[in-house]
Formats: structure tokens, sequence, C-alpha cells
């Protein structure tokens, strides 16, 4: 079973017998951004920011109930985080870790229901060029939440070198790519 998402997909590879595979995306169900001590929400959004003069940061979460039944995390042989960079208005790096806690797209601020960068997935992720494809291996985070190690509160994006990139959202009705 495949989804289509319009610009942030989770592509897991479960590996369900011995010597075949099966590449499976899942729905995103809520993203949003946040800039630090601001009270403003953006889940309403048609893009999910990441750095610029206000360091802006990105988070995405996605429904795993949508993996074949008895999924688990000894069945998953690669995740791939995909991310579509539409705007760049500075190339730079950002951190994609694992978020700390809870969040609602229609309530998270930078003051209210804020988490934090929990388990590194992926340090210094570059993103240089307008309209390409950004590809982390998220294998890990995945497998701990399958598992049962930790919860899925999904990802948090952070700058962290001079980037201002803007992601088309699920709000957003005006892109033309997967």
């Amino acid at each position: 079973m495949t989804f289509k998402l319009k610009t942030t997909r989770l592509l897991c590879g479960v590996a369900a017998f011995a010597g075949f595979a099966l590449a499976q995306t899942v729905p995103l169900i809520q993203d949003s951004y946040f800039v630090p001590f601001s009270a403003t929400n953006y889940g309403a959004a048609t893009t999910i920011n990441v750095g610029g003069s206000n360091a802006a940061e990105a988070l995405v979460q996605f429904d795993l109930s949508a993996r074949p039944a008895g999924t688990t995390g000894v069945n998953i042989a690669k995740v791939t985080l995909t991310l579509f960079a539409g705007k760049v208005g500075t190339g730079g790096a950002m951190n994609v870790a694992v978020a700390s806690g809870n969040w609602a797209e229609a309530t998270v601020s930078g003051t209210v229901g804020t988490p934090v960068s929990a388990a590194a997935v992926a340090t210094n992720v570059a993103v240089g060029t307008s309209n390409e494809y950004i590809y982390v291996d998220a294998t890990q985070a995945v497998k701990d939440w399958l598992n049962g190690i930790a919860p899925n509160n999904g990802f948090i994006l952070t700058p962290a070198s001079g980037i201002n990139v803007a992601f088309d959202s699920k709000e957003s009705s005006t892109t033309s790519h997967p």
C-alpha cells in the first residue's frame, strides 16, 4: 500500500520474508514549525521552515499504524525520511532528531507545547538548492518506535549553520511534485 504525500514522506523498507522486501510510504499526519520564544502557531502554514533570521524549527510526524500487521523493528531494513526543499533562501545545514515529547499541529509554538531534540537522527544535513529532495536515514528512530523503546513523537528539524529553507507543508496546494 502506498500513500502519496505532498512534500514530506517516510519510506520504510520492510523485509516481510527472507529474500523478499517491500517498500511502503507512510502518511504524514502533522507538520508545523515554530519560532523559539514566539507564541505564534504555524500549524496551518503552507510551508514548514527551518532557520532564517528567527531560527525557526520544524516538526513532522508520521502515522506508523499503516504498516503491515505485526511489523516490528526487526522487520525494518531501511527507513528514509524524504524532504522536498521548495525554497532555499540561504543554503546551509540542519540537524534532524527525534522530537522529545508530544506536540499538536494546531497548538505548538515557541512557548507552548514545544518539544526539543532528543536522539539525533542526522547532523549537518546539507541543504543548498531549491526544488531538491533531501534524504535522511531514519532507520534506527523508526525501529525504536516500533519496538516500543521510544514513543513516536516525530522528528524535529533544527538549523545547524546558515540555513533558511522552506519545505512545503501538507497544507500546501501549489506543489506539483509527489
